[in-house]
């Protein structure tokens, strides 16, 4: 039982670990909350969480092996999310701000918004990559059973969505406190830091 609780709080912390960071998945829920509200962002977070806990599986079943083939094809993959987070930040810098000061409506739909958080952490290599690194440790301390294993997947995408909800929820809140102006300018943050992320990924697709 202390062994389940202890891989319990070892999945949560790697949740954590992979989630908090505000990377390009992080400024597409905040973006997304925004023009299109908390829903939205949550379906999101909860798309970014499904793909983690199957990446978390994935490894914890022995299939590392498989990385060296999402490395083989890390071009495609970069490229393709590099497109993807390119038309985000299109979208969200081109977007008026009589459009953006307007209460939230349903343009992107929840199940649209799961989808393509799922792809997009799909296609993603850099996830895979963190997930291996952050479980490794862990696996390699002990042989690990079914129950265990099953509670380090429970821990990781317990503390993933949490923090999903808790983002969303705290985005959408401060939206209705900020300023015309300060709202519009935070949607552009967060569109600049998509259009890096977005460029970045181009370029270590041309590097690979």
């Amino acid at each position: 039982m202390i062994a389940d609780h202890t891989s319990l709080l070892a999945g949560m912390l790697v949740g954590l670990s992979v989630a908090v960071p505000i990377g390009p998945m992080g400024l597409l829920c905040i973006q997304r909350t925004l023009t299109s509200g908390a829903r939205v962002g949550i379906y999101t977070g909860l798309g970014a969480a499904t793909m983690n806990t199957i990446h978390a599986a994935v490894i914890i079943a022995g299939l590392e092996k498989l990385a060296p083939v999402m490395a083989g094809t890390g071009r495609v993959l970069g490229f393709a999310g590099g497109l993807f987070l390119l038309w985000c930040a299109a979208k969200t810098l081109l977007r008026r701000r009589t459009t953006l000061l307007q209460q939230p409506t349903t343009q992107l739909s929840p199940t649209m918004a799961y989808g393509t958080a799922v792809t997009f952490n799909a296609i993603n290599p850099m996830s895979l990559g963190l997930m291996l690194a952050l479980l490794s440790p862990i696996i390699g301390t002990s042989e690990l059973t079914l129950a265990r294993a099953a509670m380090l997947l429970l821990g990781v995408f317990t503390a993933v969505i949490a923090w999903w909800i808790c983002l969303a929820s705290g985005v959408h809140l401060l939206r209705s406190r900020l300023s015309p102006g300060m709202l519009f300018i935070v949607n552009q943050i967060a569109g600049i830091g998509l259009l890096i992320y977005g460029t970045a990924a181009f370029v270590r697709s041309a590097t690979l």
